[in-house]
């Protein structure tokens, strides 16, 4: 494994743990076992490697989602694999990060929010494509883009809704999610709706 491969997943693991604020290079160094002047050799500051290790994260993620998408042509099992794939990768860490991310490095976040933004649209235009060329969806009831727009937006409201409001993941879904779906669907497409919502309602029950 390459110098500035082994320092992005040290650095990633320290992040998830501890936050960004509080971990130091040299707490890094000593946790990869490396000397602080390969890391500025790879990195030329703190900031660099919090962007990188972001930008890494949400690419990471894009090319695990694509997968899924190649992978089945249900387009509401990729949504439920979606959901899951959402729940691992945000579980095990600690708040502090996003509250770091707020309070001392806004710029990054609203950088990396752009680029999360633009790379998840062309994903949700692709899934509601697949969706309407599968019969999942109806063609002449709703607009791509728009809809894209929509539940990327709500996506980030849904997760503002469960991570710092407290509300049951479960009730988002129901509330913000199934109803457009629903609404979209044809009665192929309802019937794999209603065998999701089923997995949805055994992980509330659990």
């Amino acid at each position: 494994m390459e110098a500035r491969d082994i320092i992005l997943d040290g650095a990633a693991k320290l992040f998830r743990e501890k936050g960004l604020k509080s971990v130091t290079m040299d707490e890094l160094a000593k946790s990869i076992g490396m000397s602080k002047r390969t890391i500025y050799e790879n990195f030329k500051d703190k900031d660099e490697l919090i962007e990188t290790c972001l930008l890494k994260f949400s690419t990471d993620g894009l090319t695990r989602r694509n997968k899924i998408l190649d992978s089945n042509s249900n387009v509401y099992e990729v949504m439920y694999q979606f959901a899951q794939l959402q729940h691992q990768e945000l579980s095990g860490i600690t708040p502090v990060l996003f509250d770091d991310l707020r309070k001392y490095y806004s710029d990054l976040l609203t950088k990396s929010k752009s680029k999360n933004q633009n790379n998840s649209l062309k994903l949700l235009e692709r899934m509601f494509k697949t969706g309407i060329d599968g019969q999942f969806f109806k063609s002449d009831c709703f607009d791509v883009e728009v809809a894209s727009r929509l539940i990327c937006n709500s996506i980030e409201f849904a997760i503002d809704l469960i991570d710092n409001q407290n509300f049951a993941p479960y009730e988002v879904y129901r509330t913000l999610f199934y109803p457009f779906f629903r609404g979209i669907s044809t009665e192929k497409g309802i019937g794999e709706l209603n065998k999701v919502n089923q997995k949805m309602c055994g992980h509330k029950k659990q």
